[in-house]
């Protein structure tokens, strides 16, 4: 009996002693201590609306670069998959987002499908079907809504997931995952956009305009 309650006494001892050493490691003291993450740069979150073109790109570009080459297929639901070329095409993690390029086709920015939860209602009757969350960049160009009569450039499918952190760069354009949504910016046309299922926020030149049945939106943003 003697035995068994010495070994007791020992483990006992053991455990707390491990259990102390563990709360010492995983919360140690933050007076004194260096940072040794990822750089501030890269954790520090996404400019909001207001912010300037140069703190838009300076913040896209602090994302870790992905590699083009592994964004130049997009897979339709068949689970046919489409060589893109010199066009591009990326999903968000979560699904809600969806952007391609289409420069094989004279098709000039980026354009993106997002599960917007308020999407801008049919300005007017259209030919086609109202998608709200079709969204088109440009550059000196932003349109949310449109009328669809195809899929467009999705009719090749969608892209590979862009991890959160991850900034894909095509032609002018620079294109930053976040779990706060995507932003992209085109520092040559001295503008930018941020999209989640938020919202859609222009930055830069981009000024809302007057939309017109020719414009084929239901927000239209200007340079």
């Amino acid at each position: 009996m003697r035995i068994a309650a010495v070994t007791a006494i020992v483990l006992l001892s053991a455990g707390c002693a491990a259990e102390t050493n563990h709360r010492s490691a995983a919360a140690p003291s933050s007076a004194g201590v260096a940072s040794v993450g990822p750089s501030a740069s890269s954790t520090r979150s996404a400019p909001t609306s207001g912010a300037s073109v140069a703190d838009l790109e300076s913040w896209t570009r602090a994302g870790s670069a992905a590699d083009p080459v592994g964004y130049r297929t997009a897979r339709l639901g068949s689970g046919a998959v489409t060589d893109l070329k010199s066009d591009r095409a990326f999903t968000s993690p979560s699904g809600k987002i969806s952007c391609i390029t289409d420069y094989e086709h004279g098709d000039r920015g980026v354009v993106c499908l997002v599960e917007l939860k308020n999407p801008p209602a049919e300005p007017h009757d259209g030919i086609g079907n109202w998608k709200g969350g079709w969204i088109r960049y440009t550059g000196g160009k932003l349109t949310v809504g449109a009328f669809r009569g195809d899929p467009g450039p999705f009719v090749q499918g969608r892209g590979p997931e862009l991890p959160y952190g991850s900034a894909l760069s095509i032609r002018d354009f620079t294109c930053r995952m976040d779990a706060s949504g995507l932003t992209c910016v085109n520092p040559e046309a001295g503008s930018g956009v941020q999209m989640s299922d938020a919202g859609v926020i222009p930055f830069g030149c981009l000024k809302q305009q007057v939309v017109t049945p020719n414009d084929n939106a239901g927000v239209l943003f200007g340079c």
